[in-house]
């Protein structure tokens, strides 16, 4: 065994192997000498971020699109900064691992007061507080490590949530005999062909003759399922929805798109197209509270077949274990055997959007929304932050190929700047569109220097309306509390390293400066743009003024 192969070359070999070409994160004495091996690594880059958070929040945007991410970070004051960014993986499932730099075994021996800790000599305080976040956690020692290695990243890849490993530098330069066996086994099979078999059973005698509309949902893209729902689409002649979360996972250009469902706050035809067919065909969905305007759909559960991670329902009868992939393949087998599948009929909304306030006017969020999906490109990753972006660009369709990204589980304002760092260099064929709010923008907007450094080149439209938007349309319209303080926002890309040979900086305030800003920055592609975009402060998209009304706190 050669002596140069470490439990370091190891671990980062096998990340290597999940899918990762990248490792996000922040340099600390802990990890310091690990991260020589990614430097030293044929496989891998190192990307430095400007926190850990930022770090955990770009690993999740990588995750989105590749598939797996991992990013580094010191003990204690690295990870518990990373710790929000896991939660958000975790609920909005984006397997990411957490590599963690631990004091060497010889200090966590001594029990002494070291640095980064909580001076009581205690040293797997930290690892216990990630465990509700993580669905696979270890401490690696000589002994475990290849192992502990390897179950923790198949089971992050398997559950598609974040794992965590805890590494000393000592451990880390021990000799190990490198990976002889694939990381991932495909033979892995949860389905029982007997359950499968019931349930084409069922299929059979329930589909027939009813109007039936179907609503995709996150999971679907989290599996990468993508192909294959398309596969059952453009054989059948059903309509179809998607809620927020799943936003474009199908094309919304089709005269078969009825629209975004959200419970009450849903427009007519998608509310009508889901609630009065008489059977809706949900694959991936899982319903929460901001996507269905706080509960409030209304489906009876007796008209509802049902795919979801690893089951299937029929009715409220249950199949399982069936995962996810056969279920939807056994669906679309079924309904193109020859039985007599209905689409449920519905009047489509086709008119082009209409624009409320003239172009010399002042921005209004009812028409916002709308210009920016017509500038958006087929290769575009957009990034909404959880304000009024994600409510305003879930209410318009958006261009087939388009990939649109939010964070509605867990929504921690500020996530998708780092993210679309993230999938930006996760898919450097596509280029990031950045919707975000300028409270949210305050929380994040130093990884702006990363972008810079990587020359990912993004569009970044902040949308500036002085404060906390959606707060004040929930309460406290003209509190304190829900103001922030004042920024000059079009000197932020230049505080962060930009200058004029790599980025341009622009500025709307009426609509004809937003389209014109809009079509200059879809025709600089090499350059960061950063657009800030002035709305009112009392102005909210159509569909956040439904949600947020369903959502206000209620008097007792």
């Amino acid at each position: 065994m050669s002596q140069q192969y470490t439990i370091a070359d190891y671990l980062f070999d096998r990340i290597a192997e999940a899918g990762a070409t990248e490792i996000f994160g922040v340099p600390g004495d802990f990890n310091l000498t690990f991260l020589d091996n990614v430097i030293d690594s044929d496989k891998l880059r190192w990307v430095g971020n400007t926190n850990e958070l930022n770090a955990g929040y770009a690993a999740d945007g990588y995750a989105r699109e590749r598939g797996f991410a991992a990013m580094v970070t010191t003990f204690g004051v690295g990870e518990l900064s990373a710790i929000n960014a896991t939660a958000g993986s975790f609920a909005e499932y984006a397997p990411v691992l957490h590599v963690v730099g631990a004091p060497s075994t010889a200090l966590q021996d001594s029990k002494q007061r070291i640095h980064h800790t909580l001076g009581d000599g205690v040293f797997n305080h930290f690892i216990k507080m990630v465990e509700p976040v993580t669905v696979a956690r270890a401490h690696l020692t000589a002994e475990n490590a290849a192992s502990e290695i390897d179950r923790v990243i198949r089971v992050t890849l398997k559950k598609h949530r974040p794992g965590y490993l805890l590494l000393s530098p000592d451990v880390a330069r021990q000799p190990i005999y490198p990976p002889s066996t694939k990381l991932v086994d495909s033979a892995e099979k949860i389905t029982s062909e007997a359950a499968l078999a019931d349930f084409k059973k069922a299929l059979k005698a329930f589909l027939p003759n009813k109007t039936t509309t179907l609503m995709a949902d996150l999971m679907v893209h989290r599996l990468g399922l993508q192909d294959q729902l398309k596969a059952l689409i453009a054989d059948t002649e059903i309509p179809y929805t998607t809620l927020s979360w799943g936003k474009t996972l199908l094309d919304e250009q089709s005269d078969r798109w009825a629209g975004t469902y959200a419970g009450v706050a849903s427009r007519p035809v998608v509310k009508d197209a889901v609630e009065n067919c008489e059977c809706l065909i949900k694959i991936g969905v899982q319903y929460t509270d901001t996507t269905t305007a706080g509960f409030s759909q209304n489906i009876d559960k007796k008209t509802v077949v049902d795919l979801h991670y690893e089951r299937a329902t029929i009715s409220g009868q249950n199949f399982a274990p069936i995962a996810l992939e056969d279920a939807l393949q056994a669906l679309h087998e079924v309904m193109t055997s020859g039985i007599n599948i209905v689409p449920k009929p519905f009047c489509r909304e086709i008119r082009p959007h209409e624009q409320h306030g003239t172009d010399e006017e002042a921005i209004r969020q009812d028409d916002l929304w709308h210009v920016i999906a017509d500038h958006l490109d087929h290769n575009n990753l957009v990034f909404a932050d959880q304000g009024t972006a994600y409510f305003g660009i879930s209410d318009v369709r958006l261009p087939e190929g388009v990939t649109c990204y939010g964070q509605p589980m867990w929504g921690s304002i500020g996530y998708t700047l780092p993210a679309s760092l993230g999938a930006a260099i996760a898919s450097p064929d596509k280029r990031s569109v950045l919707l975000i709010g300028d409270g949210s923008a305050l929380l994040t907007i130093q990884e702006i220097a990363t972008m810079i450094q990587e020359r990912i080149n993004p569009v970044i439209m902040l949308i500036n309306n002085d404060g906390y938007t959606v707060e004040r349309a929930i309460h406290g319209e003209n509190q304190h509390y829900n103001d922030i303080p004042k920024c000059n926002w079009h000197l932020m890309p230049q505080a962060f390293g930009a200058d004029e040979q790599n980025s341009l900086v622009l500025k709307a305030e009426t609509m004809s400066q937003l389209k014109a800003a809009l079509k200059t920055a879809a025709a600089t592609t090499d350059k960061m743009v950063f657009l800030e975009v002035i709305t009112d402060k009392h102005d909210i998209p159509p569909l956040l003024a439904d949600i947020s009304a369903a959502l206000k706190p209620k008097a007792d």
